[in-house]
């Protein structure tokens, strides 16, 4: 029989899904290699500008990079759709970024005749950005019906403006929406324009009883005499306007004097709003939330109170820093990888010093003679080893950088022969997120890692070993069979096949990356990659990772 080599420890299970893995690529890129010519080019400029500038409010850089965009599709570089959405994407850095309602308005109008199905991003969605797109369709006339489909010709929102309000004192402002578009309604904004300026300034409005919805118009704004202008929209989760009151060509108005002949106005079952003084005696007496007091003052039972210096400065911070979660807890389960090869691996010798372990079949542990040379060898490749599950820590320190550890145990070691396998596994990590603030928004999170602390690693393979004739008595021919027992006193077969085992580590350092994908603000779904290699037996691992995460 002939003596083969032991097989290259990559399976064949290994060969097809690394074949799996591959072919998703293959199919995006052959799905690219189908789209018009200037299509990846312009959603990498889009995601770009979108995902980076605007995001970090380099609104100018993301005005330019998008014109640019748009200029290289030219006519038919890019297909409609892409190009529609760059147009979209114009049109919100316009109108959330430079405030430019009327040039946004032309950007969405250009996108809704190239593409009249273009929507919104609802992550991008501004009452700024609703406004201009609604102007712009009705402009183009583009999405009619479904702006229009709940009947928004009669919806009109129920408003009975105040006639008139005393200088430093805020608006209430009240509206109700019809009931059978309230379940549809998911932002309600008020834009006003204060006496003696020239640009409306938002407010989103709060849910009250029933139908109602509310807000004051702060006494900031109402520094002199004069006439406040305001209209009013209910727009739904694609920005779409369901019902209004006012426009900005036909706003709502409130006379600001500084002797009202008429009742103060007031939220229907709410008292009217005080007067505004000076910070440490204004005690506003009606209120939702803190951002309805001014500063120095917090809502306390529906009334403006004063704060102390901590509460402040807390509250300063928070603003700086918008609440997110901190504190994450993971499971995740990660196979190991291992690179390896050698020569001789079953000799005494080997086994001694490089961290093999050979087992007959019957799990004993190998203590022949191979003969030199022949077969007894491991051939460079991959190979399946332990696996892992652990508990993991992390903790946000920074908007886009976690630390923390993981503690777990291993599986699929060896341990048989004498031999010992460390089944604990220690790790500290750090991880930093790609993209800007990363945990204030949900979906895909890119991150690159690093790692180190404390792992076993064995990986196993098949290897043939011919026992050597002179140690073992054999006669001439590999078919002879040996006659003198070897160190154990055991007389071992001619030919074998043995269990080799590369134990490696204990300690281990990795770099890689991966993504997080949050579906929800308290759960994110993680995927990963970490490269590494085990010391002081050295080893390189690869090993992938998938887990699920819970923050608070």
């Amino acid at each position: 029989m002939p003596v083969r080599n032991g097989p290259a420890p990559c399976a064949p299970r290994a060969l097809l899904a690394i074949a799996a893995s591959l072919s998703g690529w293959l199919t995006a890129g052959a799905a690219v290699a189908q789209a018009p010519p200037r299509d990846a080019q312009a959603e990498a400029t889009l995601n770009e500008a979108m995902g980076t500038d605007y995001l970090e409010t380099r609104f100018d850089q993301a005005e330019r990079k998008l014109r640019a965009a748009i200029d290289a599709c030219g006519e038919s570089g890019c297909s409609p759709a892409v190009k529609a959405r760059l147009f979209v994407a114009l049109g919100s850095v316009l109108a959330q970024g430079r405030k430019e309602l009327g040039d946004a308005r032309d950007a969405f109008a250009d996108a809704l005749r190239i593409d009249p199905s273009a929507r919104l991003d609802p992550g991008l969605v501004t009452p700024e950005v609703s406004f201009a797109f609604e102007q712009a369709r009705a402009a183009t006339g583009a999405g009619a019906s479904a702006a229009t489909g709940a009947g928004a010709s009669a919806a009109r929102l129920q408003m009975s403006p105040p006639p008139e309000q005393r200088v430093r004192t805020p608006v209430p402002l009240y509206i109700e929406v019809p009931a059978d578009l309230l379940p549809s309604v998911k932002q309600v904004t008020v834009w006003y324009l204060p006496p003696g300026e020239d640009e409306y300034r938002p407010l989103v409005m709060k849910k009250l009883r029933g139908q109602g919805f509310g807000i004051n118009v702060p006494c900031s704004a109402l520094e002199k005499e004069g006439t406040l202008r305001y209209h009013v929209a209910a727009v739904d989760e694609d920005g779409a306007i369901l019902a209004s009151a006012g426009a900005r060509d036909a706003p709502l108005a409130t006379e600001i004097k500084a002797r009202p002949a008429a009742a103060p106005p007031h939220w229907p079952g709410y008292a009217p709003p005080a007067t505004c003084a000076a910070p440490e005696k204004e005690r506003p007496r009606q209120c939702l939330d803190d951002r309805q007091c001014d500063g120095g003052l917090a809502c306390v039972g529906g009334s403006c109170v004063a704060r102390s210096a901590s509460e402040a400065t807390s509250e300063a911070a928070s603003e700086a820093a918008p609440d997110v979660r901190r504190n994450w807890v993971s499971l995740t389960f990660s196979p190991d990888v291992a690179l390896l090869s050698g020569r001789d691996v079953c000799t005494v010798a080997s086994q001694a010093s490089d961290n093999f372990v050979c087992l007959r079949g019957d799990g004993t542990r190998y203590d022949g003679t191979p003969t030199p040379g022949v077969a007894d060898d491991v051939n460079l490749g991959f190979a399946l080893a332990t696996l892992r599950v652990a508990i993991a820590y992390d903790r946000l320190l920074l908007d886009n950088l976690t630390v923390g550890g993981r503690v777990g145990f291993a599986a699929g070691g060896t341990s048989g022969g004498g031999a010992s396998f460390l089944p604990l596994h220690l790790e500290a990590r750090a991880q930093y997120f790609l993209a800007a603030r990363p945990f204030e928004q949900l979906g895909a999170r890119p991150f690159v890692l690093a790692a180190a602390g404390v792992a076993q690693v064995d990986a196993e393979v098949d290897v043939e070993v011919l026992e050597d004739a002179d140690a073992c008595g054999a006669s001439a021919g590999i078919a002879s069979p040996c006659t003198r027992p070897g160190r154990s006193g055991r007389l071992e077969p001619r030919q074998q096949t043995l269990a080799a085992t590369r134990q490696a580590g204990q300690g281990f350092a990795s770099v890689g990356m991966g993504v997080a994908y949050a579906p929800l603000d308290a759960v994110s779904l993680n995927l990963a990659v970490r490269a590494g290699l085990t010391f002081p037996a050295v080893t390189a691992v690869l090993s992938p990772e998938v887990g699920l995460s819970l923050g608070f």
